[in-house]
């Protein structure tokens, strides 16, 4: 399939307003990533055409999402695309081809493609496997990934306020408890992996009260289930195992960090709390950046 289709493939130099960009709600494309891409092709150009198939006289992208709103944001007239001779469904399955190497789509995303192609091409999951070239327990994976979390979930997560591996953990809880727990996890900047743990305690918990705690002091549960628990690797020697333990609390407590002093409250601190907190807190950028500093030359050493 993909020999023939390549063959068929033309390439045109394409102006920006022809491009149809609709298949991008199936990537997870955010500002920063375009940023990105934006300065590498000031510097040096465009590497590689996008892909695209046409649809009338608009050219509807596969691959290549990133270049164009990267190109459209510097002001850039056109972009070098190859144009392909595909059907809607198969262009689907070739954003999957085309990332499927370089493993940049998140499993996420692979589910809302996957999850488009039951939807609205009304195919099986055996059709699906043949077409993407995933066995039918990847493809059931998929679905399920998508299907199973709330919409409120979804948004956030094409929003950037979560990752996907956010969402990997907070599908274990069943719908209509997603969203309050994601909610919790926004506003106190949970880390991925401190929400699979934060989830995992939620489940567990038999109690309302204990369920209502994790919810509003995600943070202090963590602390003090972190401060209780033995920090060791067999693996380590002593001094090994102290660095753990102290890199492990460290951790914590640095996220703990970012999500007090980014909360809405420490801008309606008065003049006179910032003047108190002032000095501690720009003695904690200082150390943080003498750790970062022993940190990489301990690293360019070894």
């Amino acid at each position: 399939m993909g020999l023939k289709v390549e063959s068929e493939a033309v390439l045109e130099h394409i102006k920006l307003e022809s491009f149809d960009t609709s298949l991008s709600i199936y990537r997870l494309i955010y500002p920063g990533q375009i940023k990105l891409m934006q300065q590498s092709m000031e510097r040096v150009g465009q590497l590689q055409p996008v892909i695209t198939r046409r649809i009338g006289d608009r050219y509807q992208l596969i691959d290549g999402f990133k270049r164009f709103f990267a190109c459209e944001q510097s002001g850039l007239p056109d972009l070098l695309g190859k144009v392909l001779d595909v059907n809607e469904s198969l262009g689907k399955a070739m954003i999957l081809a085309y990332n499927r190497d370089s493993h940049s789509l998140v499993d996420y995303e692979e589910g809302l493609i996957v999850f488009s192609l039951k939807k609205e091409h009304q195919m099986n999951q055996k059709q699906i496997s043949e077409l993407t070239g995933y066995s039918q327990a990847w493809v059931c994976r998929r679905i399920s990934l998508v299907e199973r979390l709330e919409e409120l979930v979804q948004t956030q997560l094409r929003m950037g306020k979560i990752s996907a591996a956010h969402a990997r953990a907070i599908i274990k809880l069943p719908r209509g408890n997603q969203g309050e727990i994601t909610q919790s996890i926004i506003a106190h900047r949970i880390s991925s992996r401190d929400s699979a743990w934060l989830i995992d305690r939620y489940l567990c918990s038999e109690k309302k009260e204990e369920r209502e705690y994790l919810l509003s002091h995600p943070l202090e549960a963590i602390e003090k289930a972190t401060k209780d628990q033995e920090i060791y690797d067999s693996r380590l020697c002593k001094h090994g195992n102290l660095l753990l333990k102290t890199a492990e609390l460290l951790y914590l407590q640095q996220n703990i960090f970012f999500s007090q002093y980014s909360h809405i409250k420490t801008e309606s601190l008065s003049e006179m709390e910032q003047v108190i907190l002032h000095p501690k807190l720009k003695r904690v950028g200082q150390k943080a950046s003498a750790i970062a500093s022993v940190i990489d030359k301990k690293m360019q050493e070894r």
